[in-house]
């Protein structure tokens, strides 16, 4: 890219904070670099000649789109997970973007709140024919049944990402244990709960890059061997985000995943036929399991898709990015084909400047 096409690249993220006070006196939008992908990208981006820009957002107002409008950019990079510091409004600034038409990256608006709906994206791809486990959602006030489900349980708020609210307490093998579970879902995180029958083999994370041909990385698998006694093998939060814990180091990724032939087509095509279902661009992450372990994986059973990420982790130590390494990627090419994408499929439009403005 030379001096004269340059164009700007504006990255923007979510500013996390512990709590959110709705008069807080803090800006609304800071430049601070919080997280380990804004950096990465922004320079990823400048070596290939890229003008970037950064924004961190907390919330969406007038100031906020004033500063968008202008920096001007040719293209954003969208890797905003929440507003006002709740997941739930992930979908607004993509549509924020959509308004503006600016061209971003990643998956559209209605695509990001389908995929957040544990309950709603598997009762879509369960209409589509594909496996997913078969759950019950308990709403606060109301009953529930398990006799459509087996032992054992695992149990997660229904509009959370990033494995919040769940916990080494979040699988359970009784109707009380359950319960009480449930009821910490709803006084916690005020919202309801998925109660899904608990599939305890091997987890295949299935990375997936592209607009209209997508295509797949190296899948890669998730190692619980090292999981200390008594913990389940998921990844909760602790075993995510928590450094300190004990469960931190012993989820070991395995890149790629030791799969026969024929099982690794399967997989592969469930995960490109999810990724269409959901309304998926540019990048997404598939996550399965295995009903039973075993190995080769063709021998080990079923499989089940667990969640459709829209925007899984891109820094330069996730599972994503081991995956397009292995698959012949280094971290620039990912991120400027990732950008490519946004481009090719919304060109932005030069603003036509007139001396009387319509409202």
């Amino acid at each position: 890219m030379t001096n004269g096409e340059q164009k700007i690249c504006l990255i923007v993220y979510d500013v996390l904070s512990e709590k959110f006070i709705p008069d807080d006196p803090e800006p609304d939008f800071n430049l601070a670099e919080t997280r380990a992908d804004v950096p990465a990208i922004r320079k990823a981006l400048r070596e290939k000649g890229y003008n970037v820009k950064t924004l961190g957002l907390r919330r969406i107002n007038s100031k906020v789109v004033s500063h968008i409008e202008s920096v001007n950019p040719d293209v954003i990079f969208n890797l905003c997970e929440s507003l006002y510091g709740e997941s739930r409004h992930e979908m607004y600034t993509a549509g924020l973007f959509e308004l503006l038409k600016i061209p971003y990256t990643g998956s559209p608006p209605f695509a990001l709140g389908l995929a957040l709906n544990k309950r709603k994206s598997k009762q879509i791809l369960r209409s589509a024919g594909l496996p997913v486990p078969s759950s019950v959602m308990a709403i606060s006030g109301q009953s529930f049944s398990l006799s459509d489900l087996e032992a054992p349980y695992i149990i997660k708020p229904v509009r959370e990402d990033a494995s919040t609210g769940i916990s080494s307490k979040s699988v359970v093998n009784t109707k009380e244990e359950v319960e009480e579970r449930v009821k910490f879902i709803h006084e916690n995180y005020r919202q309801p709960a998925l109660i899904e029958e608990f599939i305890p083999g091997r987890e295949i994370n299935v990375s997936v890059l592209g607009g209209n041909e997508p295509k797949i990385l190296a899948i890669g698998e998730i190692d619980f061997s090292k999981m200390p006694p008594g913990e389940p093998n998921i990844v909760s939060y602790k075993a995510k985000w928590n450094p300190k814990s004990a469960v931190y180091s012993a989820t070991e990724p395995i890149c790629p995943a030791k799969l026969d032939d024929e099982i690794k087509l399967k997989i592969e095509k469930a995960a490109l036929k999810a990724y269409a279902e959901i309304g998926c661009r540019d990048y997404a992450r598939i996550d399965m399991r295995f009903k039973e372990n075993g190995l080769p994986a063709g021998q080990a059973g079923k499989f089940y898709i667990l969640e459709v990420n829209t925007n899984p982790d891109i820094s330069p130590d996730s599972g994503f990015n081991r995956a397009a390494n292995i698959s012949g990627m280094d971290y620039g090419q990912m991120i400027c084909e990732i950008v490519s994408y946004a481009l090719e499929r919304t060109p932005r439009k030069v603003k036509e400047l007139s001396a009387q403005s319509v409202i």
